[in-house]
């Protein structure tokens, strides 16, 4: 029970740092600031909808409301208990975001916790997880998955690949290959449908799921990718010039191969 509890305060505090790079990053700032409120706002101090557009007055261009946060809403959590979850400065509200990922991150810690037992790949799992959700939150609120995020995650998870009690360092290697070539093609024939990044987060998938299972996480992502774009047009929440970012589809299936890679790779593979 206490290692249950220290694992669920790990990811709280997981939680608490990816919110606050999702809000850092995008912005192109130094992680190592104080927290501060990311509303959006044009030159009149009214909330800002829509970004500038090229040729449009620089004074409507959007800026940002920037006032720094009390220690006590550095945690979403916190400040929602504590009922400092407004700005002082604009009013706006943390949003759920922060709440939502400062939850269901020590959830996701202590599944794996048991899941893994302790043991050295079972760090590499829960950098893995954060990695991903970090990754979840910027594309689907910027359409952004990072270099400054992918890059060192691809050496940590070649690095991880020789941990894995599951697959080779060769089977990661090759899985990585595969997802960066497959996706590479894919984001050529897209024509601007699919991003570098997206080509870079399935590498990182495929080292982290290894071979053959990459292969599971690309077509049963992009299964989910058309099923959900689907389920979006015949309900008219979006319409065939609506960007919807594919990394998220990628992310859940393959965390789901990296947790349950071995079970799902003898039913579908056999051995």
């Amino acid at each position: 029970m206490f290692n249950l509890l220290i694992f669920a305060i790990l990811g709280w505090l997981t939680g608490v740092i990816i919110n606050h790079l999702a809000n850092i990053l995008p912005l192109k700032e130094t992680p190592f600031q104080q927290p501060f409120c990311k509303r959006r706002l044009n030159f009149t101090g009214q909330e800002f909808i829509s970004t500038a557009t090229k040729g449009e007055d620089a004074a409507e261009a959007p800026s940002y409301c920037h006032a720094p946060r009390p220690p006590i809403a550095w945690s979403g959590l916190l400040a929602y208990l504590g009922g400092n979850q407004h700005c002082s400065t604009c009013g706006k509200t943390l949003g759920l975001r922060s709440l939502a990922i400062e939850i269901f991150t020590p959830i996701l810690f202590v599944f794996l916790y048991q899941h893994y037992t302790l043991s050295v790949y079972l760090l590499f799992a829960l950098l893995y997880t954060a990695i991903l959700l970090l990754l979840t939150v910027t594309d689907l609120e910027h359409r952004l998955i990072q270099n400054v995020v992918i890059l060192p995650s691809l050496l940590l998870a070649f690095i991880g690949g020789f941990y894995s009690p599951y697959f080779s360092w060769k089977q990661a290697v090759l899985g990585g290959a595969i997802g960066f070539v497959v996706f590479y093609v894919l984001a050529l024939l897209a024509r601007g449908g699919l991003g570098s990044g997206d080509v870079t987060l399935a590498a990182f998938l495929g080292l982290i799921t290894g071979f053959p299972n990459i292969i599971l996480v690309v077509v049963y992502g992009m299964l989910l990718g058309g099923i959900i774009s689907a389920a979006l047009l015949i309900t008219r929440r979006a319409t065939m010039k609506t960007f919807i970012p594919y990394g998220p589809f990628l992310i859940i299936t393959g965390w789901v191969a990296l947790v349950w890679g071995e079970s799902l790779g003898k039913m579908v593979w056999g051995g």
